[in-house]
């Protein structure tokens, strides 16, 4: 499945629920790194372009992995944007980009169901 086939596939769950796509909705951001460093650079970077409660956390693992293994580092940012295809396939370019050069994974994106407003439907 390519990255446009899964905003297209949020997209449609959000229709297929009833969410107004043309209003702002709450979007949450998905962002993995094997490094801290990397993810408070991501976040760093996030936070100046407006972001919202960007926040790093170190990813629960089993014991024997925390102890020998490759450490691993969330980093999720939010923000409430209009989730058009255009501007959610320009958003997850940008994310992929922003993860690569910091030494993560972009793993996508949610957002909550916004209903029309009575009368507006």
């Amino acid at each position: 499945m390519s990255e446009q086939d899964g905003d297209r596939e949020v997209l449609g769950n959000l229709a297929r629920y009833g969410s107004d796509l043309s209003k702002p909705h709450h979007t949450v951001h998905y962002l993995y790194f094997k490094s801290e460093a990397g993810a408070q650079a991501a976040a760093s970077e996030l936070r100046t372009e407006g972001y919202e409660n960007v926040r790093v956390e170190r990813e629960p693992a089993p014991l024997l992995k925390r102890l020998f293994g490759p450490k691993e580092f969330s980093c999720l940012a939010e923000t409430h944007a209009v989730p058009s295809e255009e501007a959610v396939f320009a958003t997850t370019d940008r994310m992929n980009d922003l993860a690569r050069r910091h030494g993560g994974m972009y793993d996508g994106w949610d957002a909550g169901i916004v209903k029309a407003a009575r009368g507006e439907e």
